[in-house]
């Protein structure tokens, strides 16, 4: 759920509000050269030619008239920098990079009104002005085609698919565009830019993730939890620890009241150093001491009065039945379930500038496990009490130093685990694949965390040796799966010795076998797999997915072919071939290798083509000849590099796709360059930027009132009436209803004398999992909605329209 939830035994602590999921702002692209030619949402639409053409229409020929369409021409009424409100708000962020593969003169939408110039230059950024310009004045059934088309809502539908969801903030961008040349409405907002170290980012509250989790507790209570059942990560685009999509529903807090009373049990049988006392003859003196040590570094800052309070006073309540031993396993297992301890806060304290600067406690959780995967150790939270963390030197001396702490190792391997799209294990058919064994699957894992461990501490971190280092890690039996010979130096950590690649065909993170069989089928080498993978993990080009409906399954086994002359029939029909073009030029070029990793020189008795091509992205494209060239390719390319950043960017914040991430990905870039791109570099980099200790005021205002331990006003209880909701009437309508959830449409209407801001409490009959157009926090009385930036306010007699769903 969209709180944060106490535990049972800690119904002392205040409940603390999690803002829900805001959707980001307007994506930029990396670098205009990553935008071009960037979606799948017209592949295999099963027609070609102008049969496909009519379905994207986009003001086609017929388009004004269907549907009482009316083709007024654009007004262009008013503002005077609408070309540049257009590049900074609908070119850069969206359109180049989700429109431009089938809207180009060799595109599927190559007939319709709406075809872009992709050449970068000034000319084509006025032709493409021009031609969105056009499109947004053509109307149907009172609605411009510019917002019809794209978020799926026109009455011929969109080929392309439903690509900007309705009243997101990439339609309500597309809706100012229209409302600036239509009507000369909004020439106040401003084209969105870029700047240098700027603010940025809301204030958010970050659930511990699985990993997180276990990792926590082995460092602070010395517990294995890798077997418990425990509530599932959501993914999102290969990450694990996306803040918006961390959320504890209702059966979530039973599995996290069950863990915390099972490892409490456990430490009690087996306390260590823990409990500074023998149980048998434990006293108060013994708790107050423990809960002093636990608590600091279970809740990941100082302690305050009010904490010790509470728990204390939990502990003897429990102590007078069950004894000294009942007593601090009820406190271990409370602070367990407490929303200081499952939850990680970047709310900061409200500064002179408007913005809001983190605490130095919550800038040490941000590198703690950023780099570690778990909580700060002592150090690091005395540096934080002592203001150390408090300049950007202070904060890159402590990254060096944690850097060099064998946690890093963890940390880092499971960035490149999430990144590299590594965490499931591959399915692999053993009829065609019978050396695959579960053995030989082990050590292909830990060749790759062998491979990260040497690249950050004995190599240099960079981007060029990470792709194209000459070494990598194997024992006895991968060696021989691989064709390797049989290695011969020491062993490491894992049993597994150093080899030199030099003329065996492999070299760096592309030919990893966790790479390639990842990145394959069950039986056999998958290009676009592969294709996929590198133009969506390494050069941050994302790829909508099939159309709904479509047949995706790989082509049929042809023993006269070989697996490309197979998937090469993807380019023959004009339906498929230019968004095929994107993946599979690439995917081909990994064809040396079968679908578990093993070089090959041909493939079932056909010789192996592993020539390759990248298109569409300008700083890579061209071709190349095998993943050598590929790889050699990938470690000089600006996309890449910029790519790279990016994806620690958002790793290190738990976010995807925000405008500024890509901002700070190319200024980070820039300001490190090639040779200094590495991992230490980057994460430094990151730790030094002003969103790593500062966020935005206006973005925080779901997350309500924040305060510190002991000042918070009691929350109410169970039996509290719901609250009335003042001045407004409210109107709910249920949308849909299923088995485990439903939709709502709420309408909200101000009867007051005066404009005033809205806040409505609803009884929900389960858990929100979407909301839109307004903003909820749980409380004991209900969920409490307010409104947005841009509704958040209603005049007299106005009216306000929000959305959810649930799920029980």
């Amino acid at each position: 759920m969209n709180t944060l939830t106490t535990g049972p035994l800690d119904r002392a602590d205040a409940s603390v509000s999690r803002p829900l999921p805001a959707s980001d702002a307007p994506r930029r692209t990396l670098a205009q050269r990553l935008g071009y030619a960037l979606t799948l949402s017209c592949v295999a639409l099963g027609a070609a030619g102008a049969g496909c053409t009519n379905l994207l229409g986009w003001g086609g020929d017929d388009d004004a008239e269907t549907n009482g369409g009316n083709d007024t021409g654009s007004l262009d009424s008013g503002c005077s920098d609408n070309i540049e409100f257009f590049k900074a708000n609908l070119w850069d962020p969206i359109m180049s990079s989700k429109c431009t593969v089938c809207h180009t003169e060799t595109g599927l939408a190559k007939g319709t009104r709406l075809v872009f110039d992709t050449s970068g230059t000034d000319e084509a950024l006025q032709a493409n002005f021009e031609a969105a310009r056009n499109i947004a004045a053509i109307e149907v059934n009172g609605e411009s085609t510019l917002l019809l088309r794209p978020s799926g809502r026109h009455p011929d539908g969109h080929g392309g698919g439903a690509l900007i969801p309705f009243q997101s903030d990439d339609y309500v961008a597309f809706e100012k565009f229209v409302n600036r040349v239509n009507l000369g409405v909004g020439c106040e907002d401003q084209p969105v830019a870029c700047e240098p170290d700027m603010v940025s980012g809301r204030r958010v509250l970050r659930r511990l993730s699985r990993v997180e989790f276990d990792r926590t507790v082995a460092d602070l209570l010395g517990v294995d939890t890798t077997g418990y059942i425990l509530p599932t990560d959501a993914n999102v685009e290969g990450f694990d620890n996306n803040a918006d999509a961390l959320l504890y529903a209702g059966t979530d807090v039973q599995l996290m009241r069950d863990a915390a009373e099972d490892i409490a049990a456990r430490v009690i049988e087996a306390p260590g150093s823990l409990v500074p006392c023998e149980i048998a003859t434990g006293d108060d003196a013994c708790a107050t001491e423990l809960f002093e040590r636990f608590g600091r570094r279970a809740f990941r800052r100082p302690l305050a009065q009010e904490d010790r309070s509470r728990y204390m006073e939990l502990y003897r309540s429990v102590k007078a039945d069950e004894g000294f031993a009942g007593g601090i396993q009820a406190m271990i297992a409370a602070a367990l379930q407490s929303p200081y301890f499952l939850y990680r806060p970047e709310i900061g304290a409200a500064a002179a500038d408007g913005t809001y600067q983190l605490l130095p406690h919550e800038i040490a959780s941000q590198l703690s496990y950023m780099i570690w995967s778990s909580m700060p150790d002592d150090e690091l939270l005395s540096k934080a009490e002592s203001g150390e963390l408090a300049t950007p030197a202070g904060i890159s001396a402590e990254v060096d130093r944690m850097m060099l702490d064998p946690r890093a190792d963890a940390g880092v391997l499971r960035f490149f685990k999430t990144w590299l799209q590594l965490s499931a294990k591959p399915t692999k058919d053993m009829g065609a694949y019978p050396e695959y064994t579960e053995a030989v699957r082990q050590a292909i894992e830990k060749e790759t965390a062998a491979f990260v461990r040497h690249l950050i501490r004995e190599g240099s971190g960079s981007l060029n040796e990470m792709y194209t280092a000459s070494y990598s890690y194997v024992n006895e039996e991968l060696a021989s799966f691989y064709g390797l010979p049989a290695p011969g130096g020491a062993l490491d950590q894992d049993g597994m010795t150093r080899v030199d690649l030099t003329g065996s065909n492999r070299m760096g993170i592309l030919t990893l076998g966790s790479v390639l069989s990842t990145h394959a089928h069950a039986a056999g080498s998958s290009p676009v797999h592969r294709g996929k993978f590198v133009r969506e993990q390494l050069l941050c080009q994302p790829l909508p997915p099939p159309p709904a409906g479509l047949d995706v399954k790989p082509p049929q086994p042809d023993p006269t072919k070989s697996t490309r002359e197979r998937f090469s029939e993807h380019s023959s029909n004009e339906a498929c071939g230019s968004c095929h073009a994107l993946i599979d030029g690439i995917g081909f070029g990994f064809e040396h290798f079968d679908g578990v990793g093993r070089y090959r020189d041909s493939d079932d008795g056909h010789p192996v083509d592993a020539s390759g091509n990248i298109v569409g992205a300008e700083g890579t494209s061209g071709p190349f000849d095998g993943t050598a060239e590929l790889a050699q390719k990938l470690a000089e390319s600006p996309d890449a590099q910029a790519c790279f950043t990016l994806q620690w960017l958002r790793f290190g914040f738990g976010a995807m796709d925000q405008a500024e991430l890509s901002c700070m990905a190319e200024q980070i870039t820039g300001q490190l360059g090639p040779e200094d791109l590495t991992v230490a570099g980057v994460i430094k980099a990151i730790a030094r930027s002003p969103r790593f200790t500062r966020r935005l005021a206006e973005v925080a205002t779901g997350a309500g009132p924040v305060t510190e331990p002991g000042d918070e006003e009691p929350s109410g209880t169970d039996n509290d009436p719901p609250p009335t909701n003042g001045d407004f009437d409210v109107e709910e309508k249920v949308d849909s209803v299923w088995d485990t959830g439903g939709c709502k449409s709420v309408t909200v209407t101000n009867l007051g004398e005066t404009r005033a801001a809205w806040a409505v409490t609803l009884q929900v009959d389960g858990t929100p999992s979407d909301v839109w157009n307004a903003k909820a926090e749980a409380t004991n009385a209900g969920v409490k909605f307010t409104g947005v930036d841009w509704n958040a306010e209603l005049e007299r007699g106005a009216s306000a329209g929000f959305g959810f769903c649930w799920r029980e």
